[in-house]
């Protein structure tokens, strides 16, 4: 922990500071002497690249940590909000995998190694990846004739439906809206959210900040 946070520090001074020098709120003096060689490089023009290029390795290297110490709880804080809001009813229509009145979640009906042994029976398990959101769960009720259903989601197969959902799906953008509003909520009062996410924010603002007055110089 004590790593990220040196790193956090040193990203987000780093970051305010690019964002001074580009905008023109900072600056450097015209030329720095190399040590008593008499030989001297152009500060504005050399400056600003090499803090640049430090800055996207302390980006790096901060996404690398916290992904380690922070993304574990995190990821464990929306599953849990999950299972306490009935999301899955939001990204996943009941109507359309055939049930047309009442009908309950249950938990994956397979062993996994992922799935708690002790969770609820109506546990739903979330996992998040680059441009994907992966459910396991099975809804049961009855179908229209009135008989007895089960429909699995998970890995696509035969018998289970594709709990998979990409950018191409809508139930995938719901999922990051859901994810948005809990943790905008958690970002001041979660140690673990507040650093992983706001340094990121301050980075990308810099990145933009950078993009906008190259374009403008240039």
């Amino acid at each position: 922990m004590d790593k990220v946070n040196t790193v956090l520090v040193l990203l987000i001074t780093l970051s305010l500071a690019l964002i001074a020098l580009f905008t023109g709120t900072g600056s450097v003096s015209d030329t720095i002497a190399i040590g008593g060689s008499g030989v001297s490089f152009q500060a504005p023009k050399a400056v600003p690249f090499i803090l640049t290029v430090v800055w996207l390795l302390l980006w790096q290297r901060f996404m690398v940590l916290s992904l380690h110490e922070n993304k574990p709880e995190i990821d464990r804080l929306i599953q849990n909000k999950l299972n306490t809001s009935g999301f899955v009813h939001k990204a996943f229509s009941a109507k359309k995998a055939g049930f047309t009145g009442a009908y309950g979640v249950n938990k994956w009906a397979w062993a996994d190694p992922k799935i708690p042994q002790a969770a609820a029976g109506n546990y739903v398990h979330y996992e998040r990846g680059l441009l994907a959101r992966r459910f396991k769960f099975s809804y049961f009720g009855n179908d229209s004739t009135g008989g007895g259903m089960f429909v699995h989601f998970g890995p696509k197969a035969s018998n289970i439906k594709n709990g998979t959902l990409t950018p191409l799906n809508l139930g995938y953008w719901k999922c990051l809206l859901f994810e948005v509003k809990f943790l905008i909520i958690r970002l001041f009062d979660t140690p673990s959210v507040g650093q992983h996410y706001i340094p990121h924010v301050v980075a990308w603002a810099t990145a933009l900040t950078i993009l906008i007055m190259t374009i403008h110089q240039s």
